[in-house]
């Protein structure tokens, strides 16, 4: 067994040009890279010469898929194949311009280059056979981007948008289905359709929807997401102890330092488990950090629908 990963972070998003859109400077995405990257290593047992790390200007859209090209088509039966990105992440109209579009995608915002959607993480991982390859994508980002009015004390990770491309606000009450990336669906597929419904602007301004339960774990992934927050929430940064980090990826540190000995492999979770640790931990942070009223940030689960109570990060020793 091998277990591979790509590791991203991205504070500085200057290389990163799109008319009439806006990358705000992040602070700890870096930070979060630089620590998962030992941590995969150090706790979870990743080879060293199998993980690749790319930060800021070195995280081209180039360069982060053709390293998830190599790590996914060099995966065999039992291997172990994590993505981990943190930096900004957006949602796009399936059919920029057209007010009445009711399909939205969710993507991650590289340094530079296109943006990476779940369309592009399928056709990386299409010959995979997920019985067999545990191929684990964790992103910390937002995917609300462009649909909010930002406080400027609220330190998140999704782009804004210029007054000119209101148009996203207009065509948001017809969202009804919303492609997560990283659940690694085929295009064709109808597993999502409707996953979403009364999608609308709460009294804070905010983008608020309801999700279907039964759409977030569902047939034909190729993949385990677990993301940071719900598909209308932010994904929060600020200072930890005088280091910046997401406050997804803060409380996981937390939870695998609290739990594991040092210079030993011995931290052991399910997905689910993971989760419902997550939650509590990021909630936390919420309130402990001052931030107003009504934000919340809940970390997902979503994907296969048949490895959730297994071990995370774990390579699999049969098919289901």
């Amino acid at each position: 067994m091998t277990k591979r990963a790509v590791v991203v972070g991205i504070n500085d998003y200057s290389q990163m040009v799109h008319p009439g859109w806006s990358f705000p400077t992040l602070h700890g995405c870096v930070n979060d890279a630089n620590a998962m990257y030992h941590l995969l290593i150090d706790v979870f047992g990743f080879d060293p010469t199998q993980v690749f790390l790319y930060t800021d200007r070195m995280a081209s859209s180039l360069n982060i898929q053709r390293a998830l090209a190599h790590t996914l088509q060099a995966s065999e039966a039992g291997d172990v194949v994590c993505f981990y990105f943190s930096g900004h992440g957006g949602r796009f109209s399936e059919e920029p311009g057209h007010l009445d579009s009711d399909r939205a995608y969710e993507g991650i915002i590289p340094a530079s280059g296109d943006f990476i959607t779940d369309f592009d993480l399928f056709r990386l991982a299409d010959s995979l056979n997920p019985s067999f390859v545990n191929f684990t994508v964790i992103l910390d980002s937002c995917f609300s981007g462009g649909l909010q009015n930002q406080d400027e004390l609220i330190k998140c990770r999704t782009f804004t948008l210029a007054p000119e491309r209101a148009y996203i606000d207009t065509a948001e009450p017809y969202f009804d289905t919303i492609i997560p990336i990283g659940v690694c669906i085929p295009p064709s597929s109808t597993v999502m359709n409707n996953n979403v419904t009364n999608v609308h602007r709460g009294s804070d301004g905010m983008p608020d929807m309801d999700i279907d339960p039964d759409k977030t774990l569902v047939q034909f992934s190729k993949s385990t997401l677990i993301s940071a927050s719900r598909f209308y929430e932010l994904s929060m940064e600020d200072s930890f102890n005088g280091v910046d980090h997401g406050f997804f990826t803060q409380s996981f540190l937390e939870l695998v330092n609290s739990r594991n000995a040092p210079g030993l492999f011995n931290f052991s979770i399910s997905y689910r488990d993971l989760m419902g640790e997550l939650h509590t931990r990021v909630a936390e942070k919420v309130v402990a950090h001052r931030y107003p009223s009504g934000y919340t940030q809940t970390p997902q689960l979503m994907g296969q629908m048949n490895r959730m109570d297994e071990a995370f990060l774990a390579g699999w020793t049969d098919s289901r």
